[in-house]
């Protein structure tokens, strides 16, 4: 998988954990360990293309400018 791909799939689980929060408390859950996943995996991939983050949520905003466009990756 590579960076963007990882961004989006990231990005894609906190907007699915929002939804399911209100609809599926038990699938909120779920869908939050996987985020947790994911971002571990978002992190490593951003120290292996050499993008700085200050801390997590520095990564995870990073990982949406990936994933709308608005950040170029190699």
């Amino acid at each position: 998988m590579n960076l963007e791909a990882i961004a989006k799939a990231y990005t894609r689980s906190i907007e699915l954990e929002e939804h399911a929060q209100q609809d599926a408390p038990a699938l909120a859950d779920e869908t939050a360990i996987l985020r947790a996943d994911l971002h571990a995996l978002l992190m490593d991939a951003l120290r292996q293309a050499g993008i700085p983050f200050a801390d997590r949520s520095d990564a995870a905003r990073i990982a949406f400018d990936i994933a709308l466009g608005k950040r170029k990756i190699a």
